[in-house]
């Protein structure tokens, strides 16, 4: 999405610095009857993500469409995403461009999807997967650092970790399962260079990885157990990307996920016009001069960026 490396860690590490509190990891874990549903076929370790021979490319011109709601701007975009691939979706995977500190009060894409867009999803999803892991304090040092560090380098607003929270327990009281990603020791102690600090770059790396591993996990035990319902992922423009940049190609899901579940992938990036006005790299994009032609108040904008790409830009806060 115009997005560079450097922009990533600024935004921040598309991770979000959601560092969950312990307190948290109950309302994601799956409950009884969840567990229950689920046994019926245990899911197939997932493997690491297969390399893909080629990548797709982006349409030689966006398409633009207004819409009266977000929530009719989605419900356009799931459509067109079937008739573009002949079948439904079932991989849905949300990027958002993150908040950051000072956003006078605009809210933010988290907040959004959770009021607007997840009711949208509801009838026809299984399962929420979160670009987020729960801190349990059980890896010593290596993990101690590693939060201290991302905490101490991301600069999202204190409302993002209970936000999160309450998508998890939103999601649960709609029947629909949250996944949250774990890292073991050994991986925290890999994320630290010589010198002890975190290697971002690494981290967007495991993350992408984790997230490739837990989605194929989650899709592939409800496909066994009969359930043909929408997978869903939320986190940041960065790791959904069908269309990435060669720089930060390594660090995306998607074309591993579109080569395991093939016409079953949806990349829908999440965009608060108030979080982009200032971004020069966005102002580049092949889109961006069309939305702001088209947008109006009230308003939600879709760019469809190509095939299984699309982006929704939320209406300007109304005061």
């Amino acid at each position: 999405m115009g997005l560079t490396f450097r922009s990533c860690l600024v935004l921040p590490l598309s991770l979000a610095g959601l560092l969950l509190a312990p307190s948290a990891l109950k309302a994601a874990a799956p409950s009884p009857a969840a567990t229950e549903a689920a046994k019926p076929a245990a899911a197939p370790a997932a493997s690491s993500p297969a390399a893909p021979t080629n990548y797709p490319v982006p349409d030689d011109q966006p398409e633009l469409t207004l819409h009266d709601s977000p929530e009719d701007a989605l419900r356009a975009i799931l459509q067109r995403a079937a008739k573009d691939s002949g079948m439904p979706p079932r991989i849905v995977a949300f990027g958002e461009y993150h908040e950051l500190k000072g956003n006078n009060g605009v809210p933010s894409a988290l907040k959004r999807f959770s009021t607007q867009l997840l009711a949208v999803l509801q009838p026809d999803l299984s399962d929420l997967v979160l670009e987020t892991w729960v801190t349990e304090g059980n890896c010593g040092k290596q993990e101690t650092a590693v939060v201290k560090d991302v905490q101490k380098t991301t600069t999202r607003p204190q409302t993002t970790e209970s936000e999160l929270v309450t998508l998890i327990k939103q999601a649960r009281g709609l029947g629909v399962q949250p996944n949250i990603l774990t890292l073991t020791c050994a991986e925290y102690q890999g994320l630290l260079d010589d010198k002890g600090a975190v290697d971002y770059e690494k981290m967007l790396k495991l993350l992408g990885d984790s997230l490739h591993k837990k989605i194929a996990q989650v899709r592939l035990r409800r496909a066994q157990a009969g359930v043909n319902k929408i997978v869903a992922v939320y986190g940041g423009a960065l790791h959904n990307d069908v269309f990435p940049s060669d720089e930060l190609r390594p660090f995306s899901f998607a074309a591993a996920t579109e080569l395991m579940f093939p016409g079953q992938y949806l990349e829908v990036d999440l965009y608060v016009p108030e979080f982009i006005a200032r971004d020069a790299s966005l102002a580049k994009e092949p889109w961006f001069d069309g939305y702001q032609k088209l947008q109006k108040p009230g308003k939600a904008v879709v760019v469809r960026r190509g095939k299984s790409s699309f982006i929704l830009l939320f209406p300007r806060f109304k005061r």
